[in-house]
């Protein structure tokens, strides 16, 4: 039990919230007060949810700036920073800090194919520059996938800080946490699979990185709670009733599933 009563945070990477290519500040101010007053501990910005290849840097660090200013200090920012130098990712995370970002993610340089020396270098580069603390971003679908030696290495830097997980591979993600955890407790561990929630609950991690906290916040956070509580036949019972609703959004392509579940709420 005393497991289950340690901090428990759950993030959400919000879709991009665009009128005729221009953020609209109104829906993404509404948008994020709704999810802070439902319990979400976090927004994790200009990821692939938030469709970063789709705005310009100045709009990226803008939607860092409406955030902050909406939630005040409520929830914890990450903003990502997904370029093919650590100068283009650290200058990026210097405007996010200014802008009231508290932490920056940063996956493998993007496009091209990257061997495990390379991307270590990369990011230790990153993060020895870097004036945010780095959240490693591993999404193997998407570029360069992280090898297991190559995250534990890297969680020794002292200024990376955590680890978004999205592999989807929860073997790796149980041996993430028994490998990292006695040696830096501190270090966040986050899954990026909203099907994987309670089952890394239960192993240890720190919480999640999820888009349907952005639409169903109340029944993520109900997982979370009845899970506490000790009633794990409510929380499979919750998790279960979403994996119809997820795979519905992830049947489109990525992410305009998400995206229409977001504007029938009335946000975009």
């Amino acid at each position: 039990m005393e497991s289950q009563m340690r901090e428990i945070q759950i993030l959400v990477p919000p879709v991009a919230v665009l009128r005729n290519g221009e953020l609209y500040e109104a829906g993404m101010t509404r948008y994020f007060l709704w999810m802070a007053g439902h319990g979400i501990s976090g927004l994790f910005l200009n990821g692939s949810t938030g469709e970063f290849t789709i705005l310009s840097d100045e709009q990226k660090v803008e939607t860092v700036r409406i955030a902050r200013r909406a939630v005040e200090s409520k929830m914890f920012l990450i903003a990502g920073a997904i370029a093919g130098s650590p100068e283009l990712v650290c200058g990026l995370a210097a405007r996010y800090k200014e802008a009231g970002a508290d932490a920056v993610a940063v996956c493998p340089p993007p496009f091209f194919r990257h061997g495990q020396p390379g991307i270590i270098r990369f990011m230790r580069e990153v993060a020895d520059r870097s004036v945010l603390p780095v959240y490693l971003y591993d999404i193997p679908a998407f570029t360069s996938p992280m090898s297991f030696d190559t995250i534990v290495q890297l969680s020794s830097h002292r200024n990376i800080c955590g680890l978004k997980d999205s592999s989807r591979d929860f073997a790796r993600f149980e041996g993430l946490l028994s490998t990292i955890k006695p040696q830096r407790p501190e270090f966040r561990i986050y899954t990026g699979s909203e099907e994987l929630l309670l089952v890394s609950l239960v192993m240890g991690a720190d919480g999640a990185t999820v888009a349907t906290g952005g639409i169903e916040p109340d029944r993520i956070m109900e997982i979370v709670r009845v899970w506490r509580a000790g009633d794990l036949n409510r929380a499979r019972q919750v998790q279960s009733e979403l994996l119809p609703l997820i795979r519905s959004w992830f049947a489109e392509d990525f992410p305009e599933g998400f995206r229409k579940a977001v504007a029938a709420k009335g946000f975009l």
